[in-house]
């Protein structure tokens, strides 16, 4: 349709969204292990 635009999860191209999850979810642990290797305190 002319004039309509989509992104993210409306669009057809699943493999994209699948990368960037991906992607999002690599950094938030390596972000995670970052911060737990840095800390001083104990984990339980």
């Amino acid at each position: 349709l002319p004039g309509v635009f989509a992104a993210g999860d409306v669009t057809t191209v699943p493999y994209k969204q699948i990368v960037i999850a991906l992607d999002e979810g690599a950094k938030a642990s390596l972000s995670a292990f970052d911060h737990l290797i840095r800390s001083t305190s104990p984990v339980a």
